[in-house]
């Protein structure tokens, strides 16, 4: 399958959902991109035609796809937060495992059509389905074993993908992300405080950003939560993420599930030491001494074989998101001024 379909893209107004559109929308794809009715922003880049819809309501989900007339699904939509899920885990469940339920019914009463739904590689083997970790992580295994599920009972063509940490630019709640708008906003800070861009950045330091006693003070700065620098993550850009998807929509082979990340796993002390390179000014962080169990990496083998190959490398990412952060924090701080 090659561009020039159209594609209902989930979730579009989220991190990975808004590079999704942006892609497809260039590789010759119409999009058709589905927002929550709560989200106050429907300027979806690249998106033809946006519609908002729950689609834990199984009327309303096929109100969307007799809408959308789909030729591809790619579900993003849910909740991703496996903190947040402790403190709701019923509204986890139903984001996740009703509304992917809810989506894959009416697509397979409007025709049917290859659905990629996005997993996580926090999901757990089927058989400790009961010890997971949290509810997040029990949910995404329950949405996977629902898709490859609707393709072994009905024929559906659903292709799973799970990805590894995503980071790159954008509006990410993930750790990258939200250090970025903190370095970001450290910036605009020593930048008030000096009068100047580069704020307190020392450069005979050799351009760590780090302060002699380790702590990484910016003045006024809160420090940023490690939880410590050796657990260990696999750390992809989102651009290459949705580069894989399109892919594995092509060219997937249905009721697979296919692993997306670089397979290599990266410390958290890796994160800290680029972002103290890039960032303007020094860094302030509290590093704890966690020990918890690290997520093993990404075999990204089965997508491999499919000719993907990641495109950004870690430090790119990392700066992309900064950069990102830094006209965000530029431009809240012109609204703030009244333009």
């Amino acid at each position: 399958m090659g561009g020039g379909g159209r594609i209902l893209i989930t979730g579009a107004a989220g991190f990975t959902g808004r590079h999704a559109c942006r892609h497809f929308a260039a590789a010759g794809w119409e999009v058709a991109a589905l927002v929550s009715p709560r989200a106050a922003d429907t300027g979806i880049p690249g998106a033809a035609l946006v519609l908002r819809g729950d689609l834990t309501d199984p009327f309303e989900a096929l109100r969307i796809c007799a809408e959308a007339r789909p030729d591809a699904v790619l579900h993003l939509a849910g909740q991703n937060d496996a903190r947040v899920s402790f403190l709701a885990p019923g509204a986890t469940l139903e984001a996740n495992v009703m509304a992917t339920v809810c989506l894959l019914e009416a697509i397979r009463r409007t025709g049917g059509c290859r659905t990629l739904v996005i997993g996580s590689m926090l999901r757990v083997p089927p058989e400790r389905l009961a010890r997971a970790s949290h509810p997040y992580g029990f949910s995404k295994t329950v949405q996977v074993m629902a898709a490859r599920a609707w393709h072994h009972w009905y024929g559906l063509p659903v292709i799973v993908a799970e990805p590894s940490n995503l980071i790159g630019p954008g509006a990410s709640n993930g750790l990258c992300g939200k250090i970025a708008r903190r370095a970001a906003q450290a910036e605009l800070m020593a930048c008030r405080g000096n009068g100047t861009a580069g704020g307190g950045h020392n450069p005979a330091d050799g351009g760590t950003g780090a302060a002699r006693d380790g702590s990484l003070a910016a003045d006024g700065a809160e420090p940023f939560p490690l939880s410590s620098l050796t657990e260990t993550r696999d750390f992809l850009d989102v651009r290459d993420a949705v580069s894989a998807y399109e892919l594995l929509l092509r060219m997937g082979k249905p009721g697979e599930a296919y692993e997306v990340g670089t397979g290599r796993a990266r410390p958290l002390a890796d994160v800290k030491r680029v972002f103290d390179r890039l960032a303007r000014v020094p860094l302030k962080w509290r590093i704890g001494l966690s020990d918890a169990p690290s997520p093993p990496p990404a075999d990204p083998s089965g997508l491999l074989a499919l000719g993907w190959k990641p495109r950004h490398s870690f430090v790119r990412s990392l700066a992309d998101a900064l950069e990102e952060a830094r006209r965000e924090a530029a431009a809240e701080k012109a609204a703030a001024r009244g333009g």
